[in-house]
């Protein structure tokens, strides 16, 4: 297979049978979770489709009546020779479907509509659908969201065999068919398994899952309980973001930990969907929380690392967004460390070995530029990198995690300043991380002018290079209690310009088997011979910025007994009012 590239469930009472609707692995709402484009480099003609498997719960009694297209924007009239498929094997070329179908309608950016000739009777068979086309346009087929089972299929014909794209990252095939007697369980929703968290004894945690539904009706709110050690909730009720059917969204619900130390499996079951009871298959999500007294955690600052090369037509568009980004939020951008890697789409004059071996976070899959990791979170629980651009989101909503380890930075040239020495005070909050944590120390230099950036034309210049590290995976901390230094020198290129480099600085774990579980928990950045960069947080000014009591009911004031008392810095103390 030829590399691939990357541009940027309730019931009322009974079973309903809707009488149309569009229906897909695919729903709009996915664009908001990533909205891109693949392709092969180079115009040729694509067959796309999705699978349907037999006796399927939902549309294995109905007739497909018409197909949706998501076209890519300016993509439209790029597309000719356009055709819709179906199959009950899948076809090696289109001569070898079952159904072919010539699209005569005139094509338009965004969603397509057509109508089939002779509509197709699912009557609980397995079948493949999708279409088929041309187009001049390197990067045509349009995807969005998260990857999902049967979802994405795609070949050109001569050029690539069919490949199941599940797994790869790129979401789901932007398509969706028009079926007439469905059937469906309205307001049905269901949940997921969260991962572990910590907090501190009696605390309200706002707990992120993901919330799918699988009926007609849009999810707008939900009801659910909460149950741990045998005991379950008072039942709450909350607004959602409207989900419709088959979309999924992350909604964080509140879970209020248990007043003692001690790690405690937590199970959400959402009983109720717009009022109405939950029959859901899976109303139920667990996990486990971790309560742990006087817990200090840290303001989060985020890596972001780019994967791209000068090969990558489409890298100068992700780096001027990066760029719109952090000149548009400098708030944010204040708490963002930034690393590009020279690698993911072959590689160029300034790829050093360290960026060749992060492609490893790619799980497996093809690589492709430009891609993002931040904070090598794995936000659909496969692979860190992402070709989203959605990088205010992102941030913030790493931001918005607190983090259970921090990071002080210093970087000063030695005397001839043929040499940078590096300083990392490191604090933790407790042992957050399943492998031993490590401290990653990169160079970077910014302002770089191009050799041949392909799309970029003759003055781009690159920003946040790395240049060198002190280890590829990083280095050990040896913790004394909750406290760790690490020291390092960077010998300096002469070709390297001194007033360039920054310094940056990530704790994070490692685990060789798994790219999932190296989350970095903190980030840091200095500029040599300067007080200016990104650092830890200070110690200065600690103030109480929440009360709580012992149920973890959140107080106006102390009162008497014993007050759970949360600080500016994150700490949790605990207070008797006498």
């Amino acid at each position: 297979m030829k590399k691939l590239l990357l541009l940027v469930t309730v019931l009322l009472t009974t079973v309903v049978a809707q009488a149309q609707v569009w229906w897909g692995y695919f729903n709009e709402s996915d664009f908001e979770v990533l909205d891109t484009s693949i392709g092969l480099g180079t115009p040729v003609p694509f067959m796309t489709g999705i699978y349907i498997p037999g006796n399927h719960e939902q549309v294995g009694s109905a007739t497909v009546k018409a197909v949706r297209v998501y076209i890519v924007n300016g993509v439209s009239s790029t597309i000719s020779d356009m055709k819709v498929w179906i199959s009950k094997t899948l076809p090696t070329t289109l001569s070898d479907a079952d159904y072919v179908q010539s699209i005569t309608e005139s094509l338009k950016d965004g969603a397509n509509e057509f109508t089939l000739t002779t509509p197709f009777a699912v009557n609980n068979q397995a079948f493949y659908i999708g279409y088929y086309f041309n187009s001049s346009n390197s990067f045509p087929v349009r995807c969005g969201g998260e990857d999902a089972s049967n979802a994405f299929l795609i070949s050109s014909p001569g050029n690539m065999e069919w490949s199941d794209l599940y797994g790869n990252g790129f979401g789901k095939l932007a398509f969706q068919i028009l079926v007439d007697g469905a059937t469906f369980n309205n307001d049905c929703a269901s949940i997921t398994d969260f991962a572990p968290m910590v907090a501190g004894p009696g605390q309200d945690v706002e707990v992120p899952v993901k919330i799918s539904n699988g009926g007609g009706n849009d999810i707008t709110n939900i009801s659910y309980t909460v149950s741990v050690n045998g005991k379950t909730s008072e039942e709450k009720t909350i607004n959602t973001p409207s989900i419709s059917l088959n979309g999924t969204r992350q909604v964080n619900l509140i879970v209020t930990t248990l007043p003692e130390e001690g790690e405690f499996t937590y199970t959400i079951t959402i009983t109720k969907v717009n009022g109405n009871p939950n029959t859901s298959k899976n109303p139920s999500a667990s996990g486990t929380i971790a309560t742990i007294a006087n817990l200090k955690t840290f303001p989060r600052n985020v890596l972001i690392e780019e994967f791209t090369t000068e090969y990558c037509g489409y890298c100068p568009d992700a780096a001027a967004g990066l760029h719109s980004f952090m000149t548009s939020n400098p708030d944010l951008a204040s708490r963002v460390a930034v690393v590009c890697h020279h690698a993911g789409y072959y590689t160029d004059w300034l790829t050093v070995d360290a960026s060749e071996r992060y492609t490893w976070f790619y799980g497996g899959g093809g690589t492709y530029a430009p891609a993002f990791m931040y904070d090598r979170f794995a936000w659909d629980g496969k692979t860190p990198v992402v070709s989203r651009g959605g990088y205010k989101e992102s941030v913030e909503t790493r931001i918005a995690e607190a983090s259970y380890a921090n990071v002080n930075l210093t970087a000063n040239f030695n005397e001839d300043k043929s040499a940078i020495n590096v300083t990392a005070d490191c604090e933790r909050g407790w042992n957050f991380s399943s492998t031993p944590a490590r401290i990653t120390l990169f160079l970077t230099e910014d302002n770089i002018k191009a050799h041949s950036q392909s799309g970029g034309g003759s003055s781009f210049v690159h920003q946040h290079v790395l240049r060198s590290v002190n280890d590829t995976w990083g280095e050990v901390l040896n913790w004394s209690g909750n406290n760790a230094s690490c020291n390092f020198t960077f010998n300096l290129d002469s070709s390297w310009k001194k007033e360039d480099l920054k310094v940056v600085a990530i704790i994070s774990g490692y685990d060789s088997s798994d790219v999932t579980n190296c989350v970095v928990e903190n980030a840091a950045v200095a500029v040599p011979g300067t007080d200016t960069g990104i650092n830890g947080y200070s110690v200065d000014n600690v103030r109480e910025t929440g009360r709580y009591s012992l149920d973890g009911r959140q107080m106006t004031a102390p009162q008497r007994g014993l007050n759970i008392v949360r600080m500016s810095d994150g700490s949790i103390k605990k207070v008797i009012v006498k």
